[in-house]
């Protein structure tokens, strides 16, 4: 696996509110946000993984936001 391919499983493995902390924390990061292929495909399987979410998963993750 690449270093890329590897970090994207690792981030689809981790709860909603983790992944959402970590994409935010991305964007304020001047060097990993001028990767702006690396940052979309982490949005992309953020969003997977909100369409794939329980209803109990999105409850939880909507609670703190």
């Amino acid at each position: 696996m690449t270093d890329d391919t590897t970090r994207q499983a690792v981030f689809r493995r981790l709860p909603l509110r983790a992944q959402l902390a970590f994409l935010a924390s991305t964007r304020n990061n001047s060097e990993l946000a001028e990767d702006t292929e690396y940052l979309a495909g982490l949005e992309r399987i953020h969003q997977e993984c909100l369409s794939q979410a329980s209803p109990e998963q999105l409850a939880q993750y909507k609670k703190f936001s």
